[in-house]
C-alpha cells in the first residue's frame, strides 16, 4: 500500500483537498445546500450532467474495461470485479441506512415546490439515497485507473475530476445529497485500491509461478 500512495500522489493529494474542502458542507443544512445547488442551474449544464453522470453506471465500466483490455489487458479485469463490489456495497448501504431522497426530503418538508428539476431525468424518491452509488461506481472506477497507469499526474488529476464531476452530477440531478457523495467518493476510492491491491497480488504471484 505505501507504494501505491508514493507513485500516485496527484490522485490522494487531490481527494485529501476534497475531503477537507468538504468538511464544512456535511456540517451545512443538507436542504439549503443542495438548494443552492439547484438555483445556479443552466440549459447547458442541464444537458451536461443529464449525460455525464452515466460515467458512473455500465457505460463508463465498458469504456475503461475496453481501454485497459488494449493497454493492460490483466488490468482490465479488475473492472468488472470492481462493478460487482460496487453494486454490493452500495446495495448494503442503502438497505442499512435508509435515507430518504433529496425528493421524498423536501416532499416530507412540504418544501418541494422550491426544487427545479430537470425534464426527462428520472428522479428517484425512496429511501436509498445514502450512500450515492454513482459517487462510489464512479471513484472506484477511476481511482483504479490512475493506479494503473502510476507516476502520470495529468491522468491522475483527470480521473480525479471525473470522478467528482459524477459527484457533482448526483446533486445538480437532485438524486442526492452532499453527504450521500461524500460517503460515496471515500468508499469508492477504498475500492479501488482493494481492487488494484488484489490485481497486483495475484500478478505477483504468477510472475513467481513462471
Amino acid at each position: 500500500m505505501p507504494k501505491l500512495f508514493k507513485d500516485n500522489p496527484w490522485f490522494f493529494v487531490a481527494f485529501a483537498l476534497f475531503l477537507l474542502g468538504g468538511i464544512p458542507f456535511l456540517a451545512a443544512d443538507q436542504g439549503t445546500l443542495l438548494i443552492q445547488v439547484n438555483d445556479h442551474r443552466s440549459p447547458g449544464a442541464d444537458l451536461f450532467f443529464r449525460w455525464f453522470t452515466k460515467v458512473g453506471e455500465g457505460y463508463g465500466y465498458l469504456v475503461v474495461f475496453l481501454g485497459l483490455f488494449i493497454y493492460k489487458r490483466r488490468a482490465a479485469w479488475g473492472v468488472p470485479l470492481l462493478g460487482i463490489a460496487v453494486s454490493l456495497v452500495a446495495w448494503v448501504g442503502k438497505t442499512l441506512f435508509q435515507h430518504p431522497r433529496p425528493y421524498l426530503y423536501f416532499e416530507q418538508q412540504g418544501l418541494l415546490a422550491q426544487l427545479e428539476l430537470i425534464p426527462g431525468v428520472k428522479i428517484n424518491k425512496g429511501l436509498t439515497s445514502f450512500p450515492s452509488g454513482h459517487t462510489m461506481a464512479a471513484f472506484a472506477l477511476f481511482s483504479f485507473l490512475a493506479f494503473c497507469f502510476p507516476r502520470k499526474p495529468w491522468l491522475s488529476i483527470s480521473c480525479f475530476c471525473v470522478a467528482l464531476l459524477v459527484g457533482f452530477s448526483r446533486m445538480y440531478l437532485v438524486q442526492h445529497f452532499f453527504k450521500d457523495v461524500y460517503l460515496g467518493a471515500f468508499l469508492g476510492l477504498g475500492l479501488g485500491m482493494l481492487a488494484y491491491y488484489i490485481l497486483n497480488q495475484l500478478e505477483q504471484k504468477l510472475l513467481v509461478k513462471v
